[in-house]
């Protein structure tokens, strides 16, 4: 099944390209196909709730085979899939994400952990990171904030202990810094779950791996049921984390980034680093830029962002996605209108009623969108519902 020109995407949709974009920190997380990681958690997560690997996958276009594939890669929004199984079958209830980040380890973030392991200091291992984070499980996008004066929470509480207006505020702690994990890529409807595994996973993964950062507080912007849960993983006390935050940012002593780690070796770091570079470039490489402006459509199920939504999010003008774009034989409005028909034969196979399908799909008359179906297929849209595709 696996492709000697390199990795495959399994349940991708056809038509990928091969082109040349940028590496490095300016590549959203869900621009670079990933490995299956961060599913396989979620799937451990889910059996032990009594689900089934297959439930778990439902509409990925997943076989349980490609979970146990070192080779396999997968997109962002196949995990988005996975989540809503989780959360359409158990309940969308604070902690669900927080105890499917129980599964994670170190050695599951695969390269990038272990070159952060060989950080010779926290402030190395976290900068040596950052860049490369799309190669991670997490969809959370960290960057490391300091302020020698100090850093000082910027967002709202609620009522988590130490929270209120009069409270202590667990971010003014002269000479911090702060982990900053921004989710605003995440879609709405998962975004709790993604904020709480990625959180509690890393504090799991850093403690299994005897690195101690120090977190003396922390902010969410989840509310406060799921903010005391991720206090509870980072060992933090109930006044040093408060909810219902701008951001989500995790407070250290800016002296603790300098702590030697335990397994430190910067010529180590240099090696591991290299193969981060040149694995992100291989993978960027072969997906192109159609490949991300895919990956980017899927997201949603209900939300088509624009062409210059788009651009914005991979840091390009709107000119240049054009261009690129072309220069790999398409267009967005032929990526676009790929990705949709794609989603509706999915919809048609589990025999959502046409006019629902349109309404998904952004049409404003079910006509437009059977007369568009029709045009690529052959046949209405309704001689093909209940087909498995």
């Amino acid at each position: 099944m696996t492709s000697s020109s390199g990795p495959r995407l399994p349940g991708s949709l056809p038509g990928s390209s091969s082109g040349s974009v940028s590496s490095g920190s300016a590549s959203p997380v869900w621009a670079v196909p990933r490995g299956t990681e961060g599913i396989r958690i979620m799937v451990e997560g889910g059996v032990a709730h009594g689900m089934t690997t297959t439930e778990c996958l439902a509409g990925t276009g997943l076989d349980p085979r490609d979970l146990h594939d070192e080779t396999a890669q997968i997109w962002a929004h196949q995990e988005f899939v996975v989540i809503r199984n989780l959360v359409g079958r158990l309940g969308d209830q604070p902690g669900l994400g927080a105890g499917i980040g129980a599964h994670s380890t170190i050695g599951r973030t695969g390269v990038i952990g272990f070159m952060m392991l060989a950080g010779p200091t926290v402030r190395a291992a976290l900068d040596r990171a950052i860049p490369y984070l799309a190669l991670s499980p997490t969809h959370l996008r960290f960057s490391l904030e300091e302020d020698a004066a100090g850093a000082t929470a910027d967002g709202v509480g609620d009522g988590v202990a130490g929270a209120d207006a009069g409270g202590t505020d667990p971010g003014a702690d002269r000479g911090a810094a702060a982990v900053i994990a921004a989710d605003d890529e995440i879609p709405a409807d998962v975004r709790t779950f993604v904020v709480e595994r990625d959180l509690a996973g890393l504090a799991v993964a850093f403690r299994g791996a005897q690195i101690d950062v120090g977190i003396t507080a922390l902010e969410t912007t989840l509310g406060p049921e799921s903010a005391a849960i991720l206090g509870e993983a980072w060992g933090l006390a109930p006044a040093d984390v408060r909810s219902h935050a701008e951001r989500n940012r995790l407070v250290i002593t800016r002296e603790r980034l300098d702590v030697r780690l335990p397994q430190g070796d910067e010529n180590t770091a240099k090696l591991f680093e290299r193969q981060c570079r040149e694995l992100l470039d291989d993978r960027l490489a072969r997906v192109g830029v159609a490949g991300q402006v895919r990956s980017r459509l899927r997201h949603e199920r209900e939300s088509w962002p624009s062409m210059a939504e788009v651009a914005g999010e991979l840091h390009l003008d709107v000119r240049t996605l054009r261009r690129r774009l072309a220069a790999e034989g398409t267009s967005f409005r032929q990526v676009l209108d790929e990705v949709r028909h794609h989603r509706a034969l999915e919809l048609l196979a589990q025999e959502v009623p046409v006019s629902e399908i349109a309404r998904e799909l952004g049409y404003s008359e079910t006509a437009t969108f059977t007369r568009s179906f029709t045009r690529r297929e052959g046949v209405p849209p309704s001689r093909l519902r209940g087909r498995s595709q």
